[in-house]
């Protein structure tokens, strides 16, 4: 394997560079900030506005950084913040600032907030291919219909909803599944849209795109679609994404990337090529060169060993999880989880058919998990024993 391969804690974008305006960005969100702390016209709690105070801060002292650190203990900015705010009117970028601050800080000093800052809603967890890295070659689970399901239309706009009413302003549809399987998913999409989420994320093998999806992301801008490629040859990539058509995503891909540039030169998406590291002839240079002109970013990482989570021999780390302090899968049928690495839910901690996820985020099951983390006893409890992040 050649150079650039990032482990799963970090994310690299290959070839990025400093933007030529980035001292314009970061005088900007300074302005805004400081006009927040001063005038206080935001719904903030106090404990709000001491963050604010922190980010205002780090914005001052920390520099731009081409690539997202989870274990950094401070706030910087990154290709993912720019992106999202060299495209966005400023009048809400102390709220998107706040999110990113909390998305990045709070797992980092083991802070809870009143409800996760980042929701992952899977619209179904059947997938079209067997990506060998993938936990759906696990024939035990995606051979088993007790795994496998679409989400109800009434179960997915109560999650948003709840999303909206409580200020959470990211939302991911992905996790076990190919999201785009689900029949309504422009619908999701333009749902979660109209209920004023900041930042909406899709992961897509983008092999069922149709011209109709693509105005569908776009009409609902989408902040980031994530296009999960590992290479830029057919061998390659179809020996890794197995039922996999080399052509026929190259060709989505360019599509995409052609409507959005003809009929949204105003776009608020960002496009991003995300491979995983498997195979020795894959190439991070190569895959930038070739994936470039169609996409705004490439990125590749090591790949985590989870086509068997259970069955991995374990690692014996003493790390705290930072998912435990950020977000919450939730499955087709309302089963919360705090990873898709337990993609068999022996870790579920609540049913947001049956509560809401409030509660879920602050209930005793999940603060017991924590607390195992936090207390070193990560060992005892299965699968966290055998990830090795």
């Amino acid at each position: 394997m050649k150079s650039n391969i990032y482990g799963a804690s970090n994310l690299q974008f290959l070839n990025s560079e400093a933007p030529a305006d980035i001292a314009d960005i970061y005088s900007s969100a300074q302005r805004l900030i400081a006009g927040e702390l001063k005038n206080r016209s935001r719904s903030f709690s106090e404990d709000d506005f001491a963050e604010l105070s922190h980010l205002y801060d780090d914005l001052k002292e920390v520099p731009y950084n081409d690539f997202i650190d989870l274990d950094f203990p401070r706030f910087t900015l990154t290709p993912h913040e720019y992106d999202w705010l060299k495209c966005h009117e400023e009048e809400i970028w102390v709220d998107y600032l706040m999110y990113r601050y909390k998305f990045k800080v709070y797992p980092v000093r083991q802070k809870i907030g009143a409800f996760p800052v980042h929701l992952c809603i899977e619209p179904t967890s059947a997938c079209n291919l067997r990506c060998v890295m993938c936990f759906q070659v696990d024939k035990s689970f995606s051979g088993d219909k007790k795994y496998m399901g679409v989400m109800p239309w009434e179960l997915f706009t109560s999650v948003v909803d709840q999303a909206a009413e409580n200020k959470c302003h990211a939302i991911t549809l992905a996790s076990r599944g190919e999201p785009t399987l689900h029949k309504r998913f422009g619908d999701m999409l333009l749902y979660i849209h109209d209920k004023g989420i900041l930042d909406i994320k899709i992961n897509t093998n983008a092999t069922r795109f149709t011209e109709k999806l693509c105005h569908d992301i776009l009409t609902a801008e989408v902040a980031t679609v994530t296009l999960s490629v590992d290479a830029c040859t057919k061998e390659t990539y179809e020996n890794i994404r197995v039922k996999g058509n080399f052509d026929e995503v190259h060709n989505n891909i360019k599509m995409f990337n052609d409507i959005r540039e003809k009929h949204y030169p105003n776009h608020r998406t960002s496009t991003r090529i995300a491979g995983v590291a498997v195979e020795d002839t894959q190439s991070p240079e190569e895959m930038e060169e070739f994936w470039s002109e169609y996409v705004d970013h490439v990125t590749i990482r090591q790949e985590i060993p989870r086509w068997d989570s259970y069955g991995n021999a374990m690692f014996q780390k003493e790390n705290i999880c930072k998912l435990l302090y950020e977000r919450i899968y939730v499955w087709y049928d309302g089963t919360c989880n705090p990873c898709d690495f337990d993609y068999k839910s022996l870790l579920a901690f609540g049913d947001a058919t049956k509560e809401s996820l409030r509660d879920i985020w602050s209930g005793d099951k999940y603060q017991q998990l924590r607390d195992k983390h936090t207390n070193k006893q990560r060992s005892c409890v299965v699968p966290c024993d055998r990830c090795p992040f």
